[in-house]
């Protein structure tokens, strides 16, 4: 939940506002400031606390001023949020000159805190990570979480990079399994603490793979569903911790992962070539670019690629975008690196395969064997379509 600080001198208001918050299930209220405590008293919560969003009440500007702009100064806190009855557009001018951009009119409803607060942390306090790669499947069962994983460790082991492995799905994840890691504190856990995160804490967390940090969902551990504010709050922890972040997420964006795919670089749609996988691909790129995503940031993904299948000519039709990358059939491999819970072998073809799509993602340039191959399968899809 986001960390709310509440200022007013109106004693009545602020249970008001107190009952409002605590049944939003967003916020916690970590200062109850009614009537309005010594500034020094004020600095000292807030510095402990240090809450997302700091509530305050405008009604008495003269009071309340130099508050507010020692709040801006000192940078102390989240964003500050203004609430009055009504305003003029000086009075406005005046709480903007002050550091208040985001105003509420009192009385205010939870969901209009909670729109007002999403803006505002995302404009003022974004997650600032430029690594945070998504990995959506077109659907069940396409190998979306063994790309995931095999590229972060491609991203470790090849490219010398601190990464995180996320796994979201918490009702169908399989990662625990594949790595016969269950049983294990992981998501949940993660996102409950995730206000007050402490380095040590979250070494408890994650589980390391062949230099891959994971977070693990591990759906035989039962909780409450997630929210955006979890997920935000999370990754604002991490970000500076890791090179990049890797999300492996569910087929279906919620409310809650909408977060990740809003926040991160790119998006990469895991599909496999065949028609109904391709036709998902497509149908899940116009479900992201309904989040507001960047038709630019939506990335295909073809797995257990075969060239005598289909081409990519072909894929990209169905789909209607480029491919970005393939990566092998390799049944085997995949099969063994199953069968023994570890990442698949660095020489076959998927890990290599891993291993380019690692590369394109961290923004190198292909190996010269890597431009030929896609040369030599747009080439073949050129050749079929005559």
């Amino acid at each position: 939940m986001l960390r709310l600080a509440l200022l007013t001198p109106n004693v009545l208001a602020a249970n008001m506002i107190e009952h409002l918050v605590n049944e939003s299930g967003v916020f916690k209220l970590i200062l109850k400031g009614a009537p309005i405590p010594s500034t020094q008293h004020i600095f000292r919560t807030l510095s402990v606390h240090e809450p997302e969003v700091i509530l305050v009440d405008l009604k008495d500007w003269d009071s309340i001023a130099n508050l507010v702009k020692e709040l801006k100064k000192r940078k102390i806190g989240g964003v500050l949020v203004g609430f009055k009855s009504s305003w003029n557009r000086l009075e406005q001018l005046t709480f903007e000159e002050a550091g208040i951009v985001d105003l509420l009119r009192d009385p205010f409803t939870a969901a209009e805190l909670e729109a007002i607060a999403y803006e505002g942390i995302h404009r003022d306090r974004p997650v600032g990570n430029q690594n945070i790669l998504a990995f959506l499947p077109a659907k069940a069962g396409g190998g979306c979480s063994t790309v995931a994983l095999n590229t972060a460790g491609a991203l470790v082991n090849s490219l010398d990079k601190k990464v995180l492995l996320m796994e979201s799905d918490t009702r169908s994840g399989v990662l625990s399994i594949l790595l016969n890691l269950e049983d294990r504190v992981g998501l949940r856990e993660a996102l409950e603490l995730a206000a007050e995160m402490t380095p040590v804490q979250w070494q408890q967390h994650c589980a390391e793979v062949s230099g891959v940090h994971v977070l693990l969902a591990n759906p035989a551990r039962r909780g409450p569903l997630p929210m955006w504010t979890d997920y935000y709050q999370l990754l604002f922890f991490l970000q500076k911790q890791y090179d990049y972040i890797l999300v492996d997420l569910p087929e279906v964006i919620n409310a809650a992962t909408a977060e990740i795919v809003r926040t991160a670089r790119g998006v990469l749609i895991v599909c496999e070539p065949e028609l109904p996988s391709l036709k998902l691909a497509k149908q899940r790129c116009a479900e992201l670019e309904s989040c507001e995503i960047s038709r630019d940031n939506i990335h295909i993904v073809v797995n257990r690629w075969e060239h005598t299948r289909i081409t990519v000519e072909d894929v990209e039709k169905v789909v209607e975008r480029p491919v970005f990358a393939t990566v092998p059939n390799d049944y085997t491999h995949v099969k063994n690196a199953v069968l023994k819970s570890r990442l698949v072998s660095p020489n076959s073809p998927f890990a290599k395969g891993c291993a380019a799509l690692a590369r394109k993602l961290g923004g190198l340039p292909e190996t010269r064997a890597e431009r030929l191959k896609f040369a030599l399968l747009q080439s073949l899809g050129r050749i079929a379509s005559h």
